[in-house]
């Protein structure tokens, strides 16, 4: 299946973007999109390399896939292209390599004039596609962690939230299989840039993300680099948002953008929301990842900073988000994200329009971002990577934009027919969000409801 699927971007290359991809030209290692018990295998691509100790991240490393063959000196865009939960990296970088394809057919930009690198969030049922070691005893392997002193939680002035302590010394099961440095986290808590598993002692995404982005602006490895672009789709737009919400440098921001596709929540700066705030998070919805409250990653709580000191750096920097017109599914359906939203595509609307603009210094208007910050909504279009990235907004934002030393934009290819919409109203997308969530109601309630009937009748 991998070298039938592998053929089909061959050919779809060779013939051209007349077209649209039809179907996801993915490669899936098994058949499964989100294997329950994780990857076994890294899958070879053609075009791409798999690194594993170029990023080094504290006492660990960031695997990732990166074009296997590029010049460093004609190298003028990268992009660092996220995954999402089912952390199929490969996949990223063959998308992105897909889009960098058809924007260098717009005539303004060769193909190796970009470098697409997509990293690795492993997490622990992944193994085989990390290297391992059945003999290693996951339940008596452990470290010591002294927990002494309180945990950190950067000081939010204006905003405290409690601070979580855990006191002594105790055993913490590592569950360590692993015979390597890669970063590995035990489920999808890289999202929100939480420290890794494994290694022990490993610092989390953010750092990850601070090695990377570094990696491109270093003018002694890329001199003629213009702009990295960091992107991320559903899991992997969460991370992005909160990177570029958190990211503490700013002394390149004029050369560093974010692409923030169809996630399931953002981290909100104030303590409104769009929707009502549920009797079951009333205390607790403005707790991070979905606010400011509560317990941050170390990345963040070893600084002390303010809401509106976060808000003024957010707001200067440049962020491109885009969702499809038809990405109505629900994601995690639980109290605190319901309270920006019912799916992906309202909840980026209720963002864009109605909270970007009225944060402390922006615009004020309704629909009128800050000047840095653009929003495409994507017709024909679900919540797929492959789609959107290689649409023709994708396209645009990853690559065309601000192409030029003065900030003018690359031309663009010839459209693939999945173009930008027009931005809808209010009523179109919750009148989206709601059927869809009537739609996943009824399908919970009569998963839990079959059980219990065959309980009764026996």
């Amino acid at each position: 299946m991998i070298v039938i699927k592998t053929a089909l971007v061959v050919l779809v290359v060779l013939v051209g973007w007349v077209v649209a991809l039809s179907s996801d030209p993915g490669v899936y290692p098994g058949g499964d999109q989100n294997p329950l018990h994780g990857w076994r295998t890294l899958p070879t691509i053609p075009g791409a390399s798999i690194d594993n100790t170029t990023l080094a991240v504290g006492n660990a490393t960031l695997v990732h896939y990166i074009d296997a063959a590029y010049d460093a000196r004609r190298v003028k865009r990268a992009v660092i292209q996220i995954h999402g939960e089912n952390r199929d990296a490969w996949n990223q970088w063959l998308y992105a390599d897909l889009a960098a394809q058809r924007a260098a057919e717009g005539g303004d930009l060769e193909r190796d004039e970009v470098v697409v690198m997509a990293p690795m969030f492993f997490n622990t049922r992944d193994r085989g596609a990390y290297p391992y070691d059945e003999a290693l005893d996951p339940v008596a392997t452990t470290t010591t962690q002294d927990t002494s002193l309180p945990t950190n939680t950067a000081v939010r002035r204006g905003m405290e939230g409690r601070v979580l302590e855990r006191r002594g010394k105790f055993p913490i099961p590592l569950g360590k299989v692993s015979t390597t440095r890669a970063m590995i986290w035990k489920s999808v808590e890289w999202g929100e840039g939480a420290n890794a598993y494994e290694p022990v002692g490993a610092p989390g995404s953010f750092e990850a993300l601070d090695a990377a982005v570094d990696f491109f602006l270093d003018r002694t490895r890329f001199p003629h680099l213009r702009k990295v672009v960091v992107a991320g789709f559903s899991l992997g737009a969460q991370l992005t948002n909160r990177y570029a919400t958190f990211r503490t440098d700013t002394t390149n921001d004029d050369r560093v953008a974010f692409w923030i596709s169809s996630p399931n929540s953002f981290v909100y700066l104030t303590p409104t929301r769009p929707l009502r705030i549920g009797a079951a998070c009333a205390s607790t919805y403005a707790d991070y990842k979905y606010g400011l409250n509560g317990t941050l990653p170390s990345y963040i709580s070893s600084t002390s900073f303010s809401a509106s000191e976060l808000i003024q750096r957010y707001l200067a920097r440049t962020v491109y988000y885009l969702v499809g017109m038809q990405d109505d599914s629900a994601g995690l359906d639980s109290c605190a994200p319901n309270s920006q939203g019912r799916g992906h595509l309202d909840k980026m609307w209720y963002w864009t329009q109605q909270t970007l603009p009225y944060l402390p210094g922006s615009t004020g208007n309704e629909g009128e971002l800050p000047p840095n910050s653009e929003v495409r909504f994507v017709a024909k279009t679900g919540h797929q990577d492959w789609k959107m990235i290689t649409s023709d907004p994708g396209v645009e934002t990853l690559l065309l934009k601000g192409w030029y030393a003065n900030g003018t934009d690359a031309r663009a290819p010839k459209s693939n027919g999945v173009t930008a919409a027009n931005t809808p109203s209010l009523h179109q997308v919750t009148n989206a969000a709601s059927t869809s969530h009537r739609g996943h109601v009824v399908a919970v309630t009569v998963a839990v409801s079959l059980p219990l009937l065959v309980a009764l009748t026996l």
